[in-house]
């Protein structure tokens, strides 16, 4: 029997206040949530990893584990494995061939769990700069925690000058999407993806660009997807959710974990209809479960990282040369 509870859900901050409780999930998310966490137990290597060669799986379940516990072994396990890839200069996301999306989303999981003491901030900060390019953009496609304020405003700078006049974004200068891009295969993805970035760099549903992004949302010819014939669009209605819950659109976030849940796979895990792979897989397993865990009706929505962590999030989409 694995090991994994549903527990209350717990703000991401550094401690739970003994004095506060917190709402819990209602008995359909929770027992669809407990089983994609069993999922998630059941197919984690024995190193802590969820595939040896793609970090972003690895960085999602880790959340989605500590969100559930913050003492989970599994988690523990999970981001030992990622602070060692990243404190590995030699790894292969590193140096010229390098992608800064890797290491990002990475560090980005490590932060919001509150466990940056694992890995050594001032050189992964150092080694993430170098990717940013002279148009505020990075080589890569994710976000990152570990940069200074200035960076982070020539980032969000860069970021608005791939909004669509339907309010999406493109994945880079070049490219509006890229459907074999695990992380950003359509637009309603990679826009969900930069709003949560806006929000983390303060910005409100009274900004124009991001006002347009949430029309876009919630106007897409399709339900989580202006794909055609993507109608398990498991891992952006996931990300639609924490979009839509962090700037208020609650109706929207509930609509869209009914969606989730609706999709869930019989052995509890998930696919997005994207994936080429057949089956659930750790990556929208993962952020099904954070989605589940995070949008909860009665709660407030406070951001994915702790406060204390300094540097603003920057989604690193960049222009391809």
């Amino acid at each position: 029997m694995m090991g994994i509870s549903v527990s209350p859900i717990v703000p991401t901050v550094l401690a739970r206040d003994p004095r506060t409780s917190y709402p819990v999930l209602s008995p359909t998310a929770s027992s669809g949530l407990g089983s994609a966490l069993q999922w998630l137990a059941r197919n984690q290597s024995s190193d802590g990893s969820y595939g040896e060669f793609f970090p972003p799986n690895t960085a999602a379940a880790a959340y989605a584990l500590w969100l559930n516990d913050t003492h989970s072994a599994r988690a523990v396990s999970a981001y030992a494995w990622l602070a060692a890839q990243l404190d590995n200069s030699s790894n292969w996301f590193w140096g010229s061939y390098g992608e800064f999306d890797i290491p990002g989303v990475s560090l980005y999981s490590i932060a919001s769990s509150s466990n940056l003491q694992l890995v050594q901030v001032p050189s992964v900060a150092s080694s993430f700069l170098e990717f940013q390019q002279a148009n505020g953009g990075f080589l890569g496609f994710w976000p990152s925690r570990a940069i200074n304020a200035s960076s982070e405003q020539s980032a969000v700078n860069y970021l608005f000058t791939l909004q669509n006049s339907d309010g999406s974004f493109n994945l880079t200068g070049t490219m509006a999407y890229d459907p074999i891009y695990s992380q950003g295969p359509e637009p309603v993805s990679i826009t969900t993806l930069v709003l949560l970035a806006l929000r983390d760099a303060s910005y409100t549903n009274t900004n124009t660009h991001v006002a347009k992004a949430l029309s876009f949302l919630t106007t897409a010819p399709s339900k989580y997807s202006p794909m055609a014939n993507d109608n398990n669009a498991v891992y952006s209605a996931s990300l639609s959710a924490l979009a839509f819950y962090a700037f208020g659109r609650t109706a929207y976030a509930y609509d869209a974990i009914a969606f989730i849940l609706s999709h869930q796979n019989s052995d509890g895990g998930f696919r997005d209809s994207t994936r080429s792979s057949p089956g659930s897989n750790a990556l929208d397993t993962a952020w099904a479960s954070i989605a589940l865990q995070q949008v909860v009706p009665g709660r407030g929505f406070s951001s994915f990282l702790p406060e204390v962590v300094i540097f603003g999030i920057i989604a690193g989409v960049v222009a391809l040369a």
